[in-house]
Order: structure tokens, then C-alpha cells, then sequence
């Protein structure tokens, strides 16, 4: 990110350009917010956020980019941005602000355990000894999916969330199950991540789409 940049050792060229223009965004996009609907609240939400991102900056000039522990401050932290829209789009956190950024963490936190995985899986195709590693991360993978859609499914069925909720959590734990069953070989990170986003905007369809319904 081009604020890691900035404060690093050795800024990469233009850093401080990216970094001038996402701020000119921010304040295009938060400055009404403040002065035109009063939504001063969301300024409850620099302070948790400011502080993860903080860490998850340190990690990464550590060379911890790609630790557990930094990547789920990573999505504890971007997921804040559930519950904050909600805010801006009602002026109260009424109507499962804070639900929604616990559904957001625990979908998005599963993610994390299937990339280690595909990236175990494309080093057993040339290192045979991280084959142990592998298998640990695949039943982790596993074993989180299935945790997850157990825990949604739960609080579906008790109507704190809709009917569709535990839907994409059901697709991630297919897919994480799909995916163990390969054999060692190269993995293409770019369909994969291509294929996580179109996982994941199903989820933001299905779970917004839900929050929408209860609301009304």
C-alpha cells in the first residue's frame, strides 16, 4: 500500500502521489458524510481501525507480510467497513451493523487458511517435505469452513439471520472440500484469486441482500 511506502526505508517512486490521491478520495467521499448528514459517529470507527492498521503496518515492515496473526488483523481491520456503512446509510447502528462485520470476519477470515494451503500444495510439486504441512493446512482449511457454516446455519435457524445466510458459507466449505482433493501440482494464483472475489462478491449479494430484506 503506498502508506507502507511512504514510511518505509526506501519509498518506492510515486508512493507519495498514490498516497496524496487516495487521501483526495477519502475526503471527496467523508467530507459530506461529516458536514452534509452529520454522521459524526463513524469517526468511533477511526480509532479500532487506525490502531489494527497500525499493526498490520508494523508487521509488514517486519517482514511479517504473510503471518496468520497479520493477515487476520488485515480482515478484522477492512471488515470495519461493514458495520461504518452501515452507519453512514442510517445514522445509527441499529439493524445488525455489528452482525454484519462478525459475518464479514468470520467469511473472510476462511480465505486465509485456503491461499496457505494452495500455496503448500504448489510447493509439494517440487519440495516433498512440506507434504505434512499440507495436509495440516488442509484439514485447518476444512475444519474452519465446516465451523463456520455450522455457527451461520445455527443463527439462521434461530432467525437472527436470514434463510440464505449460511448459502455462501455452504459454497466455501464446498469449495475448500473440492480443493483438498487435489494431488500436488502448480497453482495459478491469478485464477484463484480471481475465483475468491467472485466467492466473495456472491457473499456480499447474498448477506446484503438479507440485511436489506430484515430491515424493510
Amino acid at each position: 500500500m503506498p502508506l507502507q511506502s511512504v514510511i518505509s526505508p526506501q519509498p518506492a517512486p510515486g508512493a507519495a502521489l498514490w498516497l496524496a490521491a487516495y487521501a483526495a478520495l477519502t475526503a471527496a467521499g467523508g467530507l459530506p458524510l461529516f458536514f452534509v448528514y452529520e454522521r459524526w459517529g463513524l469517526l468511533g470507527f477511526a480509532v479500532p481501525a487506525a490502531a489494527l492498521m497500525a499493526l498490520n503496518l508494523r508487521s509488514n515492515l517486519n517482514r511479517r507480510t504473510f503471518s496468520f496473526s497479520n493477515e487476520v488483523l488485515g480482515i478484522l481491520g477492512l471488515c470495519l467497513g461493514a458495520p461504518a456503512a452501515c452507519f453512514a446509510a442510517r445514522g445509527s447502528l441499529a439493524g445488525g451493523a455489528w452482525p454484519a462485520w462478525g459475518l464479514s470476519a468470520l467469511y473472510f477470515l476462511g480465505p486465509i487458511f485456503d491461499i496457505k494451503a494452495a500455496a503448500l500444495r504448489h510447493r509439494v510439486s517440487a519440495d516433498k517435505s512440506a507434504h505434512a504441512a499440507w495436509s495440516r493446512m488442509k484439514t485447518a482449511s476444512l475444519a474452519y469452513a465446516a465451523a463456520a457454516l455450522v455457527i451461520v446455519g445455527a443463527a439462521a435457524a434461530a432467525g437472527w439471520l436470514s434463510a440464505a445466510a449460511p448459502l455462501p458459507f455452504l459454497a466455501a466449505l464446498h469449495k475448500t472440500w473440492r480443493r483438498g482433493r487435489l494431488a500436488p501440482g502448480r497453482v495459478d494464483f491469478r485464477r484463484l484469486g480471481f475465483a475468491e472475489v467472485v466467492y466473495s462478491v456472491f457473499f456480499v449479494l447474498v448477506i446484503g441482500g438479507g440485511f436489506l430484506a430484515r430491515a424493510r
